[in-house]
């Protein structure tokens, strides 16, 4: 299934792995993890086939380590199908709460396609 895939690619990356969202008993502790997620369905532009959207979000207290970035983006496309969307990468600040630590995201878009 693709979504094991997935996650046995990042896990590979060094970070615990997420799929959806993170619960509170983590966020409580170090913000240092990986969540990706599907974003969209949709058919391909010759209507042979479909393509699945899929976004990663690398999760840092403070800042994501120099070439993270590149690394995800490698690990995903070793999958059949997988490529980076060629999109911005989209960073995010937080505060952590109840801290003076700030929790920087990275959000990095892929597509994979498949077969009818």
């Amino acid at each position: 299934m693709i979504l094991n895939e997935i996650v046995e690619k990042l896990q590979t990356t060094g970070s615990k792995v997420y799929y959806g969202m993170v619960d509170d008993e983590i966020r409580e502790t170090v913000w240092d993890y990986t969540v990706f997620n599907r974003t969209r369905f949709r058919t391909t532009g010759n209507k042979t086939g479909y393509a699945d959207g899929y976004d990663v979000h690398i999760v840092r207290e403070n800042f994501i380590p120099e070439g993270k970035d590149l690394e995800v983006i490698e690990k995903m496309q070793e999958i059949h199908g997988m490529k980076y969307a060629n999109e911005d990468g989209e960073y995010n600040y937080i505060q952590k709460p109840n801290t003076n630590i700030v929790v920087e995201m990275l959000t990095l878009h892929f597509v994979r396609a498949r077969k009818c």
